[in-house]
């Protein structure tokens, strides 16, 4: 019966461990369908073309160009970072990873850090845009979802994190949840993403006792730039069994379409009759910026991801 117990509460500790990772990574959508806009709203698929309203082609520098100083200016806000500290985010709503009224991934304030951090975040976010006027991929989607050409797919492979504004998905080592690493994996063949988190090793050198969190993503091309997400199961896998020294997995059904479903429903109970309608957004993000190796996009939380294929050389010393 001990054992039992003792089993027991260690199932529930990693439950309300990953679970608000697993419930909101990445950007599970919120009741709220507006969003305030990121650097005005620039980074959006009808923004990409870097085509002149008069049909002339607007002078801008080459993506490479533009790659290489967003990977300068990845580099300059790490090292701000570095010098100054990092994001103390943990879970849920007190943690700073949730916002609490609509229960969406909250936006980081690289401002927060230093003056010098968020000016130098602001120009991360101004060379994506750059870059989103410069997408060289007309149609990102293409072949998503595709069993015959899905390899085929520019959006498939595995994708390394390089810079994000989602809490969600910035991690430290000061915090509660600890550090990590972060990729999206598109296996365009069977229309699926998942989000893979590897958490770094405990300040003492042991491992921590969720070692991986892997959220599994069913996807479906909406449009030419739009891919629109239904969120499945989140796998964790642990490094321990009761007292034991043993790497096992544990399946959570992510049921956020269900929780938002209910959130609305009671909300729409306490109008008093009131007949404003409220359906709950879909989850969903924008490829602002595709090639072989850089893939930027933005949620339908209007967070910005920016991510890197391991085969990019000059990004390898970001992605390690």
């Amino acid at each position: 019966i001990t054992t039992m117990m003792n089993h027991r509460h260690l199932v529930l500790s990693v439950l309300l461990l990953v679970a608000p990772i697993a419930t909101n990574a990445f950007s599970i959508p919120s009741i709220r369908r507006a969003v305030p806009s990121l650097a005005n709203n620039r980074l959006s698929p009808s923004g990409i073309s870097g085509t002149a309203a008069d049909g002339e082609s607007a002078p801008s520098p080459s993506s490479a160009n533009l790659k290489a100083d967003l990977l300068k200016r990845i580099g300059t806000l790490r090292t701000i970072q570095e010098r100054d500290g990092e994001f103390d985010i943990n879970f849920g709503v007190k943690g700073g990873e949730i916002d609490k009224k609509s229960r969406a991934p909250q936006k980081v304030n690289f401002y927060s850090i230093s003056d010098e951090a968020g000016n130098a975040a602001d120009a991360v976010i101004e060379t994506a845009e750059e870059l989103a006027n410069n997408n060289p991929t007309e149609e990102p989607t293409l072949y998503l979802g595709d069993k015959e050409k899905g390899d085929q797919s520019p959006l498939n492979g595995e994708w390394k994190q390089l810079f994000t504004t989602a809490a969600d998905a910035t991690f430290s080592k000061n915090s509660t949840r600890g550090d990590a690493s972060v990729k999206n994996v598109v296996d365009a063949s069977r229309g699926q993403i998942t989000n893979v988190i590897d958490f770094a090793l405990t300040k003492d050198g042991t491992e921590p006792l969720l070692k991986q969190l892997n959220v599994v993503i069913a996807t479906k091309a909406e449009g030419k730039s739009r891919v629109e997400l239904r969120f499945r199961y989140a796998k964790a896998v642990l490094t321990k069994f009761l007292w034991f020294k043993r790497q096992w997995s544990l399946y959570i059904p992510v049921p956020a379409p269900f929780i938002t479903r209910l959130i609305v429903f009671f909300s729409r109970m306490f109008r008093f009759g009131r007949k404003e309608k409220k359906v709950p957004p879909k989850a969903f993000f924008d490829v602002v910026y595709l090639d072989d190796q850089l893939r930027i996009h933005k949620t339908g939380e209007d967070n910005l991801f920016v991510q890197a294929k391991g085969t990019w050389e000059e990004a390898r010393p970001f992605l390690a």
